[in-house]
């Protein structure tokens, strides 16, 4: 085979001289072509040849204008070489590795991961609240609660409360930036009930510094997620964000697993990226009002979960604390709606209790996460006219996980035991669990 090097833009190959001598094919045009550092990849096609194997040639800076590519095809006696069976695809002639038909470069490694060392673990800080008993800073927080039972009232007063740095019901709040995403019902919230709260207040017109976002979002989309953390970067500095509703910040369903983990992870970019608070607003299930409707790996992802109760005919409501990770699971607070501006304002009233009963003891949380924890790790179906059309588990996993959680306090097994029986007798008389040939699941999940 002979090769011959030129610079000119009509650059000509032997293709052999198998029947057709030395005969040469003029190369009509750079087909493909691409920079890699200082080297450039050159995928030409010939008359005669159908495909060929062109390797990665340097050029280091050198330019011809006369060549169609702006580059000089300056081989430096590597050859190029022709088949006429092969399909056009690049190698590299001196590393040995081969990239595929996208002639696609190595992408960048990855940074080193950070692993903390045991001083580095017990020097972590401490969590801080943005709302005393109610949202921790950087962390997130989910309100749920049926419809027309003042969630929306609530979440403007908790977060106008961090607007302004006024304490939220007699609980110390660190002030911050304040965004409201408001994926229904925009327009009454930006122009009523935002302003109403800011007038029963007496809040100054130059201390009215919430922002709203009043429209839809797909935080499961990370294009979405993007946006939002430039748009809150142009502003200034957010400490809690408020998406009401949940339904409405997702391109995928609710119920869907896919959705649900694309969903947790552009929340978390936004804690990381923002250093802001996540309070999202839900509805609960169809069936009961002691869970949001969403799907397991959602409701397992907030690091504080707060249950709205509320009877629009007594205007009244009642926020209880469900759950906080790292803090005591405890907490109520009633409230009376008091009309203000054309919208309505929550008024704090010790008198107002909570209307269904439903509040749970402190062991009794504690299993009920520990249920939830089994159910995602354990969890499983079955088929038959006995069985719910939901996620089941083993009474053993639950017990396993109401041990780690600690609902006896005890390190005898015999007290975990009884601690775990009395926990599992008294939800089951709620009508929160149900148990059947060794299973347990949520009442409401059926």
């Amino acid at each position: 085979m002979t090769t011959r090097r030129t610079t000119s833009p009509r650059l000509r190959a032997s293709t052999g001289t198998g029947g057709r001598g030395d005969e040469r094919a003029p190369i009509r045009s750079c087909r493909r072509r691409r920079c890699l550092g200082n080297r450039l990849l050159v995928v030409c096609a010939t008359a005669a040849a159908a495909g060929a194997r062109a390797k990665i040639q340097d050029f280091r800076g050198r330019r011809d204008a006369s060549h169609p590519c702006g580059l000089r095809c300056d081989y430096e006696g590597r050859q190029m070489n022709y088949s006429h069976t092969d399909p056009i695809v690049a190698r590299m002639d001196d590393s040995n590795r081969s990239y595929g038909p996208e002639l696609a470069a190595p992408k960048p490694a990855r940074p080193g991961l950070h692993v903390l060392t045991y001083a580095e673990m017990e020097a972590m800080p401490e969590p801080e609240w943005l709302v005393e008993g109610i949202i921790q800073k950087r962390s997130t927080a989910l309100m749920f609660g049926k419809s027309n039972s003042f969630k929306s009232f609530l979440a403007i007063d908790i977060g106008l409360s961090v607007d302004t740095g006024r304490d939220w019901h007699g609980n110390a709040v660190d002030a911050g930036g304040v965004l409201f995403v408001a994926t229904e019902g925009a327009n009454g919230v930006g122009r009523l009930r935002i302003p109403a709260w800011y007038q029963h207040h007496a809040v100054s017109e130059e201390d009215r510094q919430a922002f709203l976002y009043p429209q839809e979002i797909c935080l499961d989309s990370p294009d979405d997620v993007t946006a939002l953390i430039a748009a809150m970067n142009i502003r200034g500095n957010f400490a809690l964000v408020i998406l009401d509703i949940f339904g409405g910040s997702m391109k995928g369903s609710e119920i869907e697993d896919k959705t649900a983990r694309a969903w947790v992870h552009g929340i978390q970019r936004i804690l990381r990226e923002t250093g802001a608070s996540v309070l999202t607003v839900a509805h609960t299930g169809w069936q009961d009002d002691t869970r949001a409707r969403m799907h397991t790996h959602f409701w397992g992802s907030f690091d504080s979960r707060l249950r709205m109760e509320g009877d629009k005919d007594a205007l009244t409501g009642t926020l209880t604390v469900e759950r906080h990770k790292d803090a005591d699971s405890t907490g109520s607070w009633g409230f009376r709606m008091t009309a203000a501006g054309g919208s309505l304002v929550p008024v704090l009233d010790a008198d107002v209790k909570s209307s269904k009963g439903r509040n749970l003891t402190v062991r009794q949380r504690i299993a009920m996460q520990a249920l939830d924890e089994a159910l995602q790790q354990h969890g499983t179906r079955k088929t038959g006219p006995d069985w719910p059309p939901c996620n089941i588990v083993l009474l053993d996993h639950w017990r396993e996980c109401c041990d780690r959680h600690g609902v006896s306090g005890s390190d005898k097994a015999d007290s975990r035991l009884k601690a775990f029986n009395r926990s599992r007798d008294s939800l089951i008389d709620r009508g929160v669990i149900r148990i059947y040939d060794g299973y347990v699941w949520r009442c409401f999940d059926d």
